[in-house]
């Protein structure tokens, strides 16, 4: 069945923080849209409609070299530019103070931010946008190594007008190559680590390798279809390391002393002759009240209504002290995030955007009802606002969720799912209405059927890159017998680089739909801890 039609059965199965989040009172915030990105900043429309075209001309360099065929419309990435640290404190309270940007994909609203004022703004955002886009490549299941190697690789491009230039060396992860050859990872640990922040190789080092390696590849025909054989293999689900050996013909020793030896020396740089059109955008201007309430909007958008406990990399132990601050830190964070947004929203009572943020933050408070009086006027009847319709839906089944009565939360659901089927009227390229639609059939008798499914295989259509949607669907698929689609769903997920609560479970669903034991790094501690403790005898 095609996404087309799945998308058609998926319908029928239907303040110290103020001050930053408000903005400078002149705010005039414009929205630049292009084939692929909508790109919003607080900046002159010259220069947002510049940057559209540069992000458009990098995807469409990306597609010269890697088509992505799809049977429907790509939903376009969100990009905000912070213009320095005070916005990037704006879009995320308590941020690093060297992050140059960052890309979100596991919210509740897939999106990047960027700081343009960061020498290094293009770097991360390339780095992040050929994540974005590698999970649309139709074989995305790539080894740990790959996925980073991949975005560094290209992160370096010097992208303008008139060419475009990729493979150029890069200075940070070539000072830590250079560390010396004891300092280098064996191959072995290269093929299968993940990164974690305990774990015997630091971060830069391992970027470091995983960049080298790609670069090693890419840079003759010969060595990319070697990395094309070893990577179908690593996808069919053999040992990394073995499938190295198999497509290279060399022992990882031999290897490593390969790509030592091509990275000491001049690399590869790549200038293709390649035509690209010039990229059209589309700059329009946010209404006042949408400029000051933008960085309070997407942090809404991205808060979790259920709070959890901060995730770490599945291998740290932290101290009850450090969880208990970090705890503190996301509760201060959105009290105040809630008290901004209700104040925002009050200067600019009956406008759209005040009704959205308001709407939010008393979702967040858990007063469910007066949220969904704030978005009474955007969902009356006729309406077609798709974000207001989605969001009167979920906050049906968060109601749902409270009711004691079953025949009270039934009805609760048939409410939502109202709202949810017009939504999707509305935009059936947000895979957040899918989501929503999922919520209120977990709870029905007979779920998953034909039509649960397809609902989920959509929304992994839409946003491939979202970690909870292949969760979910992997779920839903195991439910049914179906594990060798779940594997070959969570897969992506298991192989992440950085390890979280995604990527353990989904290590735990696979091993579980194989019939295998879970694995030690990935069990729960007690487990992890015994299975140490008989290693030791």
């Amino acid at each position: 069945m095609t996404v087309t039609s799945m998308l058609k059965a998926a319908a029928c199965a239907v303040a110290a923080w103020a001050a930053l989040a408000a903005g400078p009172a002149a705010a005039e915030w414009k929205r630049a849209e292009t084939a692929h990105f909508i790109v919003y900043g607080d900046v002159p429309e010259q220069t947002i409609r510049r940057y559209a075209q540069k992000i458009e001309r990098f995807d469409a360099f990306l597609r010269a070299y890697y088509p992505i065929e799809v049977e429907h419309e790509i939903p376009k990435l969100e990009i905000f530019l912070a213009d320095g640290r005070r916005d990037m404190e704006r879009a995320s309270p308590g941020i690093g103070g060297s992050v140059a940007g960052y890309y979100s994909p596991n919210s509740g609203r897939i999106h990047a931010v960027v700081d343009t004022d960061a020498i290094s703004g293009d770097v991360v955002m390339f780095h992040e946008y050929a994540h974005h886009f590698m999970f649309q490549m139709k074989a995305n299941a790539y080894p740990s190594w790959f996925v980073e190697g991949f975005a560094e690789y290209y992160s370096t491009a010097d992208v303008r007008p008139d060419r475009i230039q990729f493979g150029r060396h890069h200075p940070g992860r070539i000072q830590a190559l250079n560390l010396g050859a004891n300092s280098w990872a064996r191959m072995e640990d290269v093929l299968t680590w993940r990164y974690t922040p305990s774990g015997r190789y630091p971060a830069f080092l391992y970027y470091a390798q995983a960049w080298a390696m790609t670069h090693y590849f890419m840079s003759t025909p010969e060595r990319t279809r070697m990395l094309g054989q070893y990577l179908a293999a690593v996808v069919r689900g053999e040992d990394s390391v073995e499938a190295m050996q198999a497509a290279t013909g060399r022992t990882p020793e031999q290897l490593q002393h390969d790509v030592r030896m091509y990275v000491s020396g001049p690399i590869n740089v790549l200038t293709p002759q390649l035509e690209v059109a010039e990229p059209e955008v589309v700059v329009t201007s946010l209404s006042r009240p949408e400029s000051e309430m933008a960085w309070l909007d997407l942090r809404l958008d991205r808060e979790p209504v259920k709070q959890e406990p901060a995730d770490d990399d599945g291998a740290t132990r932290k101290s009850e002290a450090q969880k208990a601050r970090e705890a503190r830190e996301d509760a201060e964070h959105r009290a105040e995030l809630i008290r901004s947004a209700l104040a925002a929203a009050g200067r600019h009572r009956g406008e759209r955007m005040a009704a959205l943020v308001e709407a939010r933050a008393r979702r967040l408070t858990g007063d469910l009802d007066a949220a969904f009086t704030a978005l009474e006027p955007l969902v009356a009847e006729g309406s077609n606002d798709p974000e207001a319709l989605r969001l009167a839906g979920a906050l049906l089944v968060d109601m749902a969720e409270k009711e004691t009565a079953p025949e009270a939360a039934t009805g609760r659901r048939r409410a939502a799912l109202g709202y949810l089927s017009r939504a999707y009227e509305a935009d059936p390229l947000d895979f957040r209405t899918y989501l929503a639609i999922n919520d209120v059939r977990r709870h029905e008798t007979g779920y998953p059927n034909d039509n649960d499914l397809m609902t989920l295989e959509t929304a992994t259509a839409l946003a491939p890159q979202s970690f909870e949607v292949r969760l979910r669907l992997g779920a839903a698929y195991m439910s049914r017998a179906m594990n060798e689609a779940a594997v070959i769903t969570l897969r992506p997920v298991a192989n992440s680089p950085h390890r979280s609560r995604y990527t353990r479970q989904a290590r735990q669903m696979i091993a579980t739909a194989l019939g295998q034991a879970v694995p030690a790094d990935d069990a729960p501690p007690e487990a992890a801890e015994a299975a140490a403790a008989g290693a030791g005898h």
